[in-house]
Protein backbone atom coordinates (compact mmCIF):
# COMPACT_ATOMS: atom_id res chain seq x y z
CA UNK A 1 0.00 0.00 0.00
CA UNK A 2 1.19 3.54 -0.64
CA UNK A 3 1.88 5.86 2.29
CA UNK A 4 -1.55 6.93 3.59
CA UNK A 5 -2.59 10.53 3.17
CA UNK A 6 -4.52 11.27 6.39
CA UNK A 7 -7.70 13.25 5.98
CA UNK A 8 -8.87 15.31 8.99
CA UNK A 9 -12.41 14.14 8.21
CA UNK A 10 -11.43 10.47 8.60
CA UNK A 11 -10.34 8.63 11.73
CA UNK A 12 -8.35 5.86 10.03
CA UNK A 13 -7.12 4.38 6.79
CA UNK A 14 -6.92 0.69 6.03
CA UNK A 15 -4.86 -1.86 4.14
CA UNK A 16 -5.16 -5.60 3.66
CA UNK A 17 -3.12 -8.77 3.76
CA UNK A 18 -4.17 -11.55 1.38
CA UNK A 19 -3.27 -15.23 1.74
CA UNK A 20 -2.76 -17.57 -1.21
CA UNK A 21 -6.29 -18.97 -0.81
CA UNK A 22 -7.81 -15.49 -1.17
CA UNK A 23 -8.57 -15.03 2.52
CA UNK A 24 -7.88 -11.48 3.71
CA UNK A 25 -7.32 -9.55 6.90
CA UNK A 26 -7.72 -5.80 7.20
CA UNK A 27 -5.33 -3.59 9.15
CA UNK A 28 -5.17 0.02 10.23
CA UNK A 29 -2.72 1.70 7.87
CA UNK A 30 -3.10 4.98 9.74
CA UNK A 31 -4.14 5.59 13.32
CA UNK A 32 -1.76 8.48 13.99
CA UNK A 33 1.89 9.44 13.95
CA UNK A 34 2.94 6.14 15.53
CA UNK A 35 2.17 4.53 12.16
CA UNK A 36 3.95 7.06 9.99
CA UNK A 37 6.16 5.40 7.37
CA UNK A 38 4.26 2.11 7.29
CA UNK A 39 4.96 1.59 3.59
CA UNK A 40 8.72 1.98 4.13
CA UNK A 41 9.01 -0.03 7.35
CA UNK A 42 6.85 -2.86 6.01
CA UNK A 43 7.35 -2.75 2.24
CA UNK A 44 4.88 -5.04 0.45
CA UNK A 45 7.57 -6.87 -1.48
CA UNK A 46 9.31 -7.96 1.71
CA UNK A 47 6.09 -9.51 2.99
CA UNK A 48 5.12 -11.27 -0.24
CA UNK A 49 5.51 -15.02 0.22
CA UNK A 50 6.10 -14.76 3.97
CA UNK A 51 4.54 -17.35 6.25
CA UNK A 52 1.27 -15.97 7.71
CA UNK A 53 2.28 -17.05 11.21
CA UNK A 54 5.53 -15.09 10.88
CA UNK A 55 3.57 -11.92 10.16
CA UNK A 56 1.02 -12.79 12.85
CA UNK A 57 3.87 -12.86 15.39
CA UNK A 58 4.24 -9.10 14.87
CA UNK A 59 1.14 -8.70 17.02
CA UNK A 60 3.38 -9.26 20.05
CA UNK A 61 5.46 -6.19 19.12
CA UNK A 62 5.15 -2.92 21.05
CA UNK A 63 5.02 -0.86 17.85
CA UNK A 64 1.45 -0.09 16.74
CA UNK A 65 2.32 -0.40 13.06
CA UNK A 66 3.74 -3.87 13.58
CA UNK A 67 0.78 -4.86 15.75
CA UNK A 68 -1.61 -3.72 12.99
CA UNK A 69 0.03 -6.03 10.47
CA UNK A 70 0.18 -8.87 12.99
CA UNK A 71 -3.54 -8.56 13.69
CA UNK A 72 -4.26 -8.43 9.94
CA UNK A 73 -2.43 -11.72 9.49
CA UNK A 74 -4.40 -13.22 12.38
CA UNK A 75 -7.60 -11.94 10.77
CA UNK A 76 -6.60 -13.48 7.42
CA UNK A 77 -5.80 -16.82 9.09
CA UNK A 78 -9.17 -16.68 10.84
CA UNK A 79 -10.94 -16.00 7.52
CA UNK A 80 -9.05 -18.92 5.98
CA UNK A 81 -10.19 -21.29 8.74
CA UNK A 82 -13.75 -20.07 8.34
CA UNK A 83 -13.52 -20.65 4.59
CA UNK A 84 -12.05 -24.12 5.11
CA UNK A 85 -14.68 -25.20 7.65
CA UNK A 86 -17.65 -23.58 5.94
CA UNK A 87 -18.44 -21.23 8.81
CA UNK A 88 -20.06 -18.02 7.56
CA UNK A 89 -20.29 -15.22 10.13
CA UNK A 90 -23.79 -13.68 10.07
CA UNK A 91 -24.27 -10.49 8.12
CA UNK A 92 -24.60 -7.51 10.46
CA UNK A 93 -28.07 -6.04 10.67
CA UNK A 94 -26.85 -3.41 13.12
CA UNK A 95 -23.45 -2.20 14.31
CA UNK A 96 -24.54 -2.15 17.94
CA UNK A 97 -25.01 -5.83 18.73
CA UNK A 98 -27.81 -4.84 21.11
CA UNK A 99 -30.97 -2.75 21.10
CA UNK A 100 -30.57 0.94 21.90
CA UNK A 101 -33.63 2.26 23.69
CA UNK A 102 -35.09 5.53 24.86
CA UNK A 103 -33.50 6.81 28.05
CA UNK A 104 -30.59 4.36 28.13
CA UNK A 105 -27.05 5.45 28.89
CA UNK A 106 -24.90 4.08 26.07
CA UNK A 107 -21.12 3.98 26.31
CA UNK A 108 -18.68 4.11 23.41
CA UNK A 109 -14.93 3.63 23.41
CA UNK A 110 -13.75 5.57 20.39
CA UNK A 111 -15.93 8.10 18.63
CA UNK A 112 -18.31 6.57 16.07
CA UNK A 113 -20.05 9.74 14.77
CA UNK A 114 -22.71 7.95 12.72
CA UNK A 115 -23.56 5.59 15.58
CA UNK A 116 -23.60 8.46 18.07
CA UNK A 117 -26.18 10.16 15.84
CA UNK A 118 -28.24 6.97 15.64
CA UNK A 119 -28.18 6.50 19.41
CA UNK A 120 -29.14 10.11 20.09
CA UNK A 121 -31.96 9.83 17.55
CA UNK A 122 -33.29 6.85 19.53
CA UNK A 123 -33.37 8.92 22.69
CA UNK A 124 -30.30 7.47 24.39
CA UNK A 125 -27.69 9.39 26.39
CA UNK A 126 -24.19 8.75 25.07
CA UNK A 127 -20.81 8.88 26.79
CA UNK A 128 -17.77 8.49 24.53
CA UNK A 129 -14.33 7.58 25.91
CA UNK A 130 -11.58 9.08 23.75
CA UNK A 131 -7.77 9.29 23.88
CA UNK A 132 -7.58 12.61 22.05
CA UNK A 133 -7.90 15.62 24.35
CA UNK A 134 -9.01 17.98 21.58
CA UNK A 135 -12.20 15.91 21.12
CA UNK A 136 -13.43 16.39 24.70
CA UNK A 137 -16.75 18.24 24.78
CA UNK A 138 -20.29 18.23 26.12
CA UNK A 139 -23.54 18.58 24.20
CA UNK A 140 -27.17 17.68 24.95
CA UNK A 141 -27.21 13.99 25.94
CA UNK A 142 -23.60 13.61 24.78
CA UNK A 143 -20.30 13.65 26.66
CA UNK A 144 -16.88 12.95 25.15
CA UNK A 145 -14.36 12.36 27.90
CA UNK A 146 -10.89 11.03 28.71
CA UNK A 147 -12.06 9.38 31.94
CA UNK A 148 -12.76 5.60 31.70
CA UNK A 149 -14.79 5.73 34.91
CA UNK A 150 -17.40 7.80 33.08
CA UNK A 151 -18.55 4.53 31.49
CA UNK A 152 -19.12 2.83 34.84
CA UNK A 153 -22.90 3.20 34.81
CA UNK A 154 -23.30 2.29 31.13
CA UNK A 155 -24.97 -1.11 30.76
CA UNK A 156 -24.35 -1.23 27.01
CA UNK A 157 -20.94 -0.34 25.55
CA UNK A 158 -19.59 -0.26 22.00
CA UNK A 159 -15.79 -0.56 21.76
CA UNK A 160 -13.62 0.25 18.75
CA UNK A 161 -11.41 -2.54 17.41
CA UNK A 162 -8.52 -0.05 17.59
CA UNK A 163 -8.22 -1.10 21.25
CA UNK A 164 -6.82 -4.39 19.93
CA UNK A 165 -3.94 -2.40 18.43
CA UNK A 166 -3.17 0.18 21.12
CA UNK A 167 -3.29 -2.40 23.94
CA UNK A 168 -6.02 -0.63 25.89
CA UNK A 169 -8.81 -3.22 25.68
CA UNK A 170 -8.13 -5.01 28.98
CA UNK A 171 -8.03 -1.72 30.87
CA UNK A 172 -11.28 -0.57 29.28
CA UNK A 173 -13.05 -3.85 30.07
CA UNK A 174 -11.83 -3.70 33.66
CA UNK A 175 -13.33 -0.21 34.04
CA UNK A 176 -16.84 -1.30 32.99
CA UNK A 177 -19.67 -2.54 35.16
CA UNK A 178 -19.65 -6.31 35.48
CA UNK A 179 -23.07 -6.66 33.84
CA UNK A 180 -22.37 -4.37 30.88
CA UNK A 181 -23.26 -5.74 27.44
CA UNK A 182 -20.20 -5.17 25.27
CA UNK A 183 -19.74 -5.18 21.50
CA UNK A 184 -16.36 -4.75 19.80
CA UNK A 185 -16.74 -3.36 16.30
CA UNK A 186 -14.50 -2.24 13.46
CA UNK A 187 -13.10 -3.43 10.11
CA UNK A 188 -10.13 -5.04 11.86
CA UNK A 189 -12.21 -7.10 14.32
CA UNK A 190 -11.87 -10.32 12.33
CA UNK A 191 -9.81 -12.53 14.64
CA UNK A 192 -10.84 -15.74 16.36
CA UNK A 193 -13.33 -14.44 18.94
CA UNK A 194 -12.78 -16.96 21.75
CA UNK A 195 -10.44 -14.82 23.92
CA UNK A 196 -12.73 -11.80 23.59
CA UNK A 197 -15.84 -13.77 24.45
CA UNK A 198 -13.95 -15.19 27.44
CA UNK A 199 -13.42 -11.61 28.66
CA UNK A 200 -17.17 -11.01 28.67
CA UNK A 201 -17.64 -9.46 25.23
CA UNK A 202 -21.10 -10.40 23.92
CA UNK A 203 -20.68 -9.61 20.21
CA UNK A 204 -18.02 -8.78 17.65
CA UNK A 205 -18.67 -6.87 14.45
CA UNK A 206 -16.07 -6.92 11.69
CA UNK A 207 -15.61 -6.87 7.93
CA UNK A 208 -15.07 -9.88 5.68
CA UNK A 209 -13.39 -9.17 2.33
CA UNK A 210 -15.28 -10.93 -0.47
CA UNK A 211 -13.36 -9.63 -3.51
CA UNK A 212 -9.68 -9.02 -2.67
CA UNK A 213 -8.76 -7.35 -5.98
CA UNK A 214 -11.69 -4.94 -5.82
CA UNK A 215 -11.06 -4.24 -2.12
CA UNK A 216 -7.39 -3.47 -2.79
CA UNK A 217 -8.26 -1.14 -5.67
CA UNK A 218 -10.72 0.73 -3.47
CA UNK A 219 -8.29 1.05 -0.57
CA UNK A 220 -5.52 2.38 -2.82
CA UNK A 221 -7.69 5.25 -4.01
CA UNK A 222 -9.17 5.93 -0.56
CA UNK A 223 -12.65 4.69 -1.42
CA UNK A 224 -15.01 2.69 0.78
CA UNK A 225 -14.99 -1.10 0.42
CA UNK A 226 -18.69 -1.21 -0.49
CA UNK A 227 -19.63 -4.50 -2.24
CA UNK A 228 -16.05 -5.82 -2.18
CA UNK A 229 -16.66 -6.76 1.47
CA UNK A 230 -19.49 -7.36 3.89
CA UNK A 231 -19.97 -6.50 7.52
CA UNK A 232 -20.69 -9.30 9.99
CA UNK A 233 -21.78 -9.50 13.62
CA UNK A 234 -21.05 -12.59 15.72
CA UNK A 235 -22.80 -13.20 19.03
CA UNK A 236 -21.00 -15.15 21.74
CA UNK A 237 -24.06 -17.35 22.20
CA UNK A 238 -24.19 -18.47 18.56
CA UNK A 239 -20.59 -18.67 17.35
CA UNK A 240 -18.60 -21.94 17.21
CA UNK A 241 -15.48 -22.02 19.33
CA UNK A 242 -12.05 -22.58 17.82
CA UNK A 243 -12.06 -26.11 19.26
CA UNK A 244 -15.40 -26.80 17.59
CA UNK A 245 -14.11 -25.52 14.24
CA UNK A 246 -11.19 -27.95 14.50
CA UNK A 247 -13.62 -30.90 14.56
CA UNK A 248 -15.07 -29.94 11.16
CA UNK A 249 -13.71 -31.84 8.15
CA UNK A 250 -11.97 -29.27 5.92
CA UNK A 251 -13.55 -28.51 2.58
CA UNK A 252 -11.67 -29.63 -0.49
Amino acid sequence: MPEPQPDPARDAEFGLIELTDGSCGLYYAWLGDSQRGMSQRFEAGSLRGAEPLTIAALYADEDEGARSLGLAAINAITASVWRCTGFVPPTAQSSFGFEVQLGEHLGMVGNFPSLVRQALARGARVTVLERKAHMVRRAPNLEITLDPLALRDCRKVLITAATLINDTLDGVLDSLAGDAKVTIVGPTAGCFPDPLFARGVQAIGGTLVMDPAAAYARLVCGAKLEDSARRFLMASSATPTFAELLTITPRA
